[in-house]
């Protein structure tokens, strides 16, 4: 009888445990948020990332304009898990302030993952479903387990040099 109470114990406790890890809010340190302020990120962009939100263009050439380092906005919309949808006169907006090949792939890597997704499932994607990627004003819980980058606590991470 032991035996069965300490099996009911650990598979409940196996089917809590990830709920309760998904129920952490993604988070950034406070000075890194402090120095996208001071090196001109706008307000709307630096609310979106400590709340893990997902980048829109303006917000990315922002982050390019302010030497956020390449590695460190790929990092972050990896973390998003949301496809990147931009014109060609966009991309190059993009190139000309800074962006190198690693992010201008990635971005166009997120939508083809993005139209194969939707591919597969006629109603929709959970992209094109979920209010999360659709409504600017959504404020519940992301529709997967957010990742914040831990990197973007590493100022030599995030920030180029100046």
């Amino acid at each position: 009888m032991n035996h069965l109470a300490a099996l009911l114990f650990l598979t409940a406790l196996l089917i809590l445990a990830p709920s309760c890890a998904s129920l952490e809010q993604p988070s950034v340190s406070p000075a890194i948020l402090a120095q996208l302020g001071q090196r001109g990120v706008p307000s709307g962009t630096i609310k979106r990332i400590s709340t893990g939100r997902v980048l829109d263009f303006d917000d990315i050439l922002s982050l390019l304009k302010a030497r956020v380092s390449e590695t460190g906005i790929v990092a972050y919309i990896k973390s998003t898990h949301a496809p990147y949808s931009f014109t060609r006169a966009e991309f190059q907006q993009l190139l000309d302030a800074g962006a190198g090949s690693g992010l201008i792939i990635h971005l166009a890597q997120s939508l083809a993952q993005h139209e194969a997704s939707k591919a597969k499932h006629p109603r929709g994607s959970r992209w094109t479903l979920d209010p999360y990627f659709n409504d600017p004003l959504f404020r519940g819980s992301a529709p997967f387990r957010f990742a914040f980058p831990r990197d973007w606590n590493d100022p030599r991470f995030v920030f180029d040099p100046l």
